[in-house]
Parts: C-alpha cells; structure tokens; sequence
C-alpha cells in the first residue's frame, strides 16, 4: 500500500493567521491615523467671524493706517485676524500715503502690528519701490521692519540686500546686510 499525499494543515493555517494579523495591524494603523488628524483638527485654531470686502483702520487719535482685503477672518484664540490679499496705506499729515500690497496678511489683536506676507510691494510716492516676501508694520514705531531679501528700485538705481527698515514718517529706508547698489546716469538709462 502505496501512502496517500495529504497536505498538511499547518501551512494553510499559518497563512490564515498571518493575513489576519496583517489585516489588523493596518486596520490599527489605519485607525490611529485617523485620530491624529482629528486631533490636529482640533488644535487648529477657530475662527470666530469671516467677512468679504473689509477695511481696518486705526481710529487712536489720529488716523495713522488702513488696510483693505477681499478677505478677512478673525481667530480669537491666537489673537490675529488674518486678510488675503491685502493692501496698506500708512497716512501722513503731509503727502501721500506710503501702500504696501500683499497676497496675505495678518493683524494682531494686542497692539495692531501689521504683518505682509508673500509678494509685498511697497511704494513710497515719487521716492522708491521695495519688494519683499514678509514686510512688519509697526504702527506705534512709524515703521516696518523685514529680515528676508529686498530689492529696492528708484529713478536713480537700484539696491538689493537682506533685511530693511523703512521709517514711514521721515520717508527714509535703510538696507542691513549683502547689500549691492547700481545706479545709471538717467532714469531712461534703467535697464
């Protein structure tokens, strides 16, 4: 008698516990991802208004800024309202206003600053033109303040460094490191 060829049991039942072992540790991983995001979700801050079509300004005494957005949406818990896109106009007594435009914006609760970001260009009237990715506005020091790169263009030349002040009030501005300088004959001779 010649012995029959069962096939064991062992290997298939292995192979059974081995795909649900795999199967519930993915569902588990699965799982435990989702409850990451739902706490993220909730450590990000609310927001507790929105509005469409805004304008701020600063009514202490005399009026020193304002800020126009198509978008604005304020969140009480850090504070800030945040703005997409923006522009600024710091008011003067005398001439006209100093604009800054940005893609976004934000403005914080507790003293006013004003924070630009992404693609700020700043125009000082008949004077210059600064370009830079973050520009912060201090409202009570009359000037903004950037530590990221800058380029600065006028009639005369043009100036590029990292980092600037700009004093809103006496319409001067200042450029801090890695500073570079062209200037031309004339106007017509800018490239």
């Amino acid at each position: 008698m010649q012995p029959q060829n069962r096939s064991s049991p062992r290997p298939l039942l292995a192979t059974l516990l081995l795909a649900l072992g795999l199967g519930l540790a993915l569902t588990l991983l699965w799982q435990g991802g989702d409850k990451e995001e739902r706490d993220g979700a909730r450590e990000a801050p609310e927001m507790d208004a929105e509005i469409w079509g805004v304008e701020l300004r600063q009514r202490d005494g005399e009026r020193r800024w304002q800020l126009r957005a198509d978008y604005a949406a304020h969140y009480p818990g850090p504070g800030v309202t945040r703005l997409r896109p923006v522009r600024l106009e710091v008011l003067r007594s005398q001439g006209s206003p100093l604009t800054a435009d940005a893609q976004r914006g934000r403005v914080a609760d507790a003293d006013n600053a004003v924070t630009l970001m992404d693609e700020v260009v700043v125009v000082e009237p008949g004077a210059y033109r600064l370009t830079t990715d973050t520009l912060h506005y201090l409202p009570e020091a009359n000037r903004a303040e950037t530590s990221d790169p800058v380029t600065v263009t006028a009639d005369f030349g043009e100036a590029t460094g990292i980092g600037a002040t700009l004093w809103t009030r006496s319409r001067r501005v200042e450029l801090h490191t890695e500073v570079t300088t062209n200037f031309w004959r004339r106007p017509d001779d800018a490239p």
